[in-house]
């Protein structure tokens, strides 16, 4: 294996400014441009490989950071997935993801997990509200999307109550009165702040509307189907709406309504979804990803560096 030494002979130069050059710290001294490109061509001639397990023990940092999501199926995690690579791979980080299942057990094991790997950071968006990032941890964290309720770890979000009232105030208008409310985990901060939105607008509009509506512990189409058809044939809760804490799940109560002649109920919910352009009677509640994903990871790398970094609350917009 390449060393810096047999670069630095090989040019007949210091070892010192072989590494210098190989680790991007030429600002310090005022190296010439030729010798810059000389030892960066030989490095690439020779094969030299930095050897990053040597580094990260010098250095206590191994520039690799990790992305803890709860569905990797997801759509919206599928677009924060590409949003985070191509920002991690621009900031010269390498990025190891993780999926916990919605399983809170499996998040603690892949916490610990990335304590032992010396990761410099990850970003998460977390299984429960109560419940998750109860330890203390030898890296940063940023939560996206879900946060919880330990106020020591700023996250990235949007305005879930806001967006879940205006989501309400859209299907009152559109002639609901009776709408069920189909939702992941009731321990998810996010999905009590939408159901809290979702119930002002109910409110508003003078409309009874309880907790018996809602129907928790619903994660994929087929799940979704399952339910919502158990609901339709046994006949004890009408209802002329269907909002979804998220659309990932969504083919699933198309199937279950359409299957009961029940197509023109009223249907929406957060996230658009694939396919979703084609669908004009679906309300949507659009989140910014891009941003959310770019903010996370600005924000974990100001506190990587020992900067402070701050919550922040996005909009949304409906279609």
């Amino acid at each position: 294996m390449v060393s810096m030494k047999d670069i630095a002979q090989e040019l007949h130069l210091s070892r010192c400014t072989v590494s210098d050059i190989l680790n991007h710290k030429t600002n310090k001294k005022s190296y010439k441009q030729e010798t810059i490109d000389l030892v960066l061509n030989t490095a690439k001639e020779m094969g030299y490989v930095t050897n990053n397990i040597a580094k990260s023990l010098k250095t206590g940092r191994t520039r690799t950071i990790a992305l803890v999501i709860p569905d990797i199926s997801n759509s919206f995690y599928t677009h924060i997935i590409k949003e985070i690579e191509c920002l991690a791979y621009a900031a010269n980080y390498s990025l190891i993801i993780c999926i916990t299942e919605e399983s809170a057990e499996k998040e603690n094991e892949v916490l610990r997990m990335l304590s032992s790997r010396m990761v410099d950071g990850i970003l998460i968006s977390a299984v429960s509200a109560t419940h998750s990032l109860q330890d203390e941890y030898p890296f940063q964290i940023v939560c996206f999307d879900r946060t919880v309720d330990n106020k020591n770890y700023c996250s990235v979000t949007i305005n879930n109550e806001n967006a879940a009232l205006e989501l309400g105030r859209h299907f009152i208008q559109a002639g609901a009165r009776n709408p069920l409310f189909i939702a992941t985990s009731p321990s998810d901060y996010t999905v009590r702040l939408r159901i809290q939105g979702f119930q002002k607008a109910m409110a508003e509009a003078g409309i009874s509307w309880d907790e018996h509506r809602i129907l928790y512990h619903v994660y994929d189409a087929a799940t979704a189907y399952e339910k919502l058809t158990a609901i339709i044939q046994k006949g004890h809760t009408s209802f002329d709406a269907v909002a979804l804490s998220t659309n990932y799940y969504i083919y699933g109560i198309l199937k279950a309504l359409r299957q009961h002649d029940l197509e023109s109920t009223i249907l929406g919910g957060f996230e658009s979804f694939n396919g979703s352009e084609f669908f004009n009677n679906v309300i949507c509640v659009h989140q910014p990803e891009k941003e959310i994903a770019s903010i996370a990871f600005q924000s974990l790398l100001r506190l990587m560096k020992h900067e402070p970094s701050a919550s922040k609350v996005l909009d949304t917009f409906i279609t």
